[in-house]
């Protein structure tokens, strides 16, 4: 993946998200399904001027719902753990 402006899609805003933020400093996105571990990183060097310490993912797995007699299933969505280094912050995420 070559294009740095579609690895990341949003910043995730949960309890789980900013508990982690504020212990261990690390910052939780949702991105692209094909964007590795590079790109993520040079992505969030770009465009939030910090730099990364590591950049862990995962892949969460679309859950299946029902709507009567009917089911769905919701699709799946890649997570990016992103660790800055000592002393680095996001001020833009933390409003």
């Amino acid at each position: 993946m070559k294009e740095l402006n579609i690895a990341i899609e949003k910043a995730v805003q949960s309890e789980k998200s900013l508990k982690v933020r504020e212990l261990i400093n690390t910052f939780v996105f949702n991105v692209h399904k094909n964007a590795n571990k590079k790109d993520i990183k040079d992505a969030v060097e770009k465009y939030f001027n910090v730099k990364v310490a590591e950049v862990n993912t995962i892949i969460m797995r679309g859950k299946y719902r029902r709507v009567g007699k009917y089911t769905g299933k919701l699709p799946s969505i890649k997570k990016a753990y992103v660790k800055l280094k000592e002393g680095e912050r996001i001020s833009v995420l933390e409003a």
